[in-house]
């Protein structure tokens, strides 16, 4: 046998054990999944805790199916976690309707705020950023009326072992948690829930860090408007914000436990594919702690009703 045999088979041998190993990764992350589900419908009468859940948006095709991802997470936060889901529509597109009605009419537990183009202008200093994430984000924290508040995105589920992990804790106002990602499928143009074969399966997983990911961060209502939100002078960013706003729970006492896992549905412009313009500059921990005003989450704008559980602030 030549040694470029060899090392052919060597790499052939590799590669199977490499398979194996992934297939095993995926079996197991599987039978956690289902194992959760499973604990968790057996205890479905028990008592949790009133969470909300934060999420932002504009309808301008940022990721396909926008809205139906929107939809669909929503809706299983609501069935498996949340009690309350704030969402603020940043800076909508004139030509397109906005998201807040259909949301707020086929949600009971939604409450939604519009904040109009003018007022994003007058923030932004980065013309490739149409939304200003975190800016909006506060705009909902602010806003949120549960004891216990999540930040999240529209494209990210809590998983079952995260929900488990919440439902079973006893929450404590200077306790931060955060979870680690892992991406699974989403089949764009065919799909408008998801079920709990999606939730066993996954195409990545990100890992974890302390400090958390933009698609999960949960802490007490005290602790969010201890910190007055995200940093507000993150006026041209969007990466690195999430965790900037952690760090500065940190330097407020806050203490981080892991909750296990949250789910996110893929698409080709999450700033893990791709590096594009809109995802604005990068964020980091230094210079924390930092120090918005009181008026911050634009809490001294007015609230003028646009329909049942809407808003425009102004």
């Amino acid at each position: 046998m030549t040694n470029r045999k060899r090392l052919r088979d060597l790499k052939g041998i590799r590669g199977v054990l490499y398979r194996l190993e992934q297939l095993e990764q995926r079996a197991s992350f599987a039978l956690s999944g289902f194992s959760n589900f499973v604990k968790l419908r057996s205890h479905a009468n028990g008592s949790k805790p009133a969470i909300a859940a934060v999420v932002v948006g504009r309808n301008d095709d940022y990721m396909s199916d926008f809205k139906e991802r929107l939809y669909a997470t929503v809706a299983w936060n609501i069935e498996h976690l949340v009690d309350e889901v704030v969402f603020v529509e940043w800076n909508p597109p004139a030509n397109r309707q906005l998201l807040s009605f259909e949301l707020a009419q086929r949600f009971e537990k939604v409450r939604s705020y519009v904040v109009p183009s003018k007022i994003h202008h007058e923030l932004c200093e980065n013309a490739q950023v149409k939304l200003l994430e975190y800016h909006a984000k506060n705009v909902g924290i602010r806003r949120a009326r549960s004891p216990w508040i999540m930040s999240t995105n529209a494209d990210a589920a809590v998983a079952f072992d995260a929900i488990r992990t919440i439902a079973n804790a006893q929450l404590e106002p200077d306790v931060v948690w955060t979870a680690e990602r892992v991406d699974i499928p989403w089949h764009e143009g065919r799909q408008d829930e998801i079920s709990i074969w999606n939730s066993l399966r996954y195409r990545r997983v990100i890992p974890y860090s302390e400090l958390g990911t933009g698609e999960f961060c949960l802490t007490s209502r005290e602790m969010w408007h201890r910190i007055r939100g995200f940093d507000e002078l993150m006026v041209r960013h969007r990466i690195g914000c999430d965790v900037r706003g952690t760090a500065q729970m940190l330097a407020y006492g806050g203490r981080i436990k892991r909750a296990g896992t949250v789910l996110h549905l893929t698409h080709p412009t999450s700033c893990t594919e791709s590096r594009q313009p809109h995802h604005g500059e990068q964020a980091t921990p230094e210079g924390v702690p930092y120090h918005n005003s009181e008026n911050w989450g634009l809490g001294n704008l007015k609230e003028i009703k646009l329909a049942e559980r809407v808003w425009q602030l102004s």
